[in-house]
C-alpha cells in the first residue's frame, strides 16, 4: 500500500491543480478593461445571438473608422441569468439593428455587454458581473 501512495497523492493533486486552473480561466474576467477610456459603444446590426450557458455571445457586425466591415463579439452572463432581468432569447433578432455598450479587451472586437438598446429604444441590460466596471451605472 504504501508504493501505491504517493503515486495517488501526485495524481490526486494533479487533478486539483488542473481542476482549479480550468476553473479560474473560464470564469476569470481580468482581461476584460474596466477602464473608461477602454469603453466601447458601437452601432449595427445583429448577425448572431447564442442564448446559452455558461455565457450568451451577441455578435455585432459595424463598420470601423475606416470604413472596415468588423464583427464585435459580446459577452454576457448565461441565459438563465438574461431570463431574471427579462432578456429572453427573442429579445435579440439576427438583422436588428442595435447600439451596444461594453468593456473591451483592448485592441480587439470583443468585450463584455453592458447593456444593448434596440432601434425603438427598448433597453436590454445583463446582470452585473465581476466584468462590470464599478463606475459603470446606466
Amino acid at each position: 500500500m504504501r508504493r501505491w501512495l504517493p503515486t495517488v497523492a501526485l495524481a490526486l493533486l494533479a487533478v486539483a491543480l488542473g481542476w482549479t486552473v480550468e476553473v479560474v480561466a473560464h470564469h476569470s474576467t481580468g482581461y476584460y478593461s474596466k477602464e473608461q477610456k477602454d469603453f466601447v459603444k458601437i452601432q449595427g446590426k445583429v448577425v448572431r445571438w447564442e442564448y446559452r450557458s455558461p455565457h450568451s455571445q451577441l455578435y455585432v457586425e459595424t463598420t470601423d473608422k475606416d470604413g472596415k466591415v468588423v464583427t464585435w463579439r459580446f459577452e454576457s452572463t448565461p441565459a438563465a441569468w438574461l431570463l431574471r432581468e427579462g432578456v429572453k432569447k427573442d429579445s435579440i433578432n439576427v438583422g436588428d439593428q442595435v447600439t451596444v455598450e461594453g468593456f473591451p479587451i483592448p485592441n480587439q472586437p470583443f468585450a463584455w455587454l453592458g447593456m444593448v438598446t434596440k432601434a425603438d429604444g427598448t433597453r436590454l441590460r445583463p446582470q452585473r458581473s465581476s466584468a462590470t466596471p464599478d463606475w459603470w451605472n446606466p
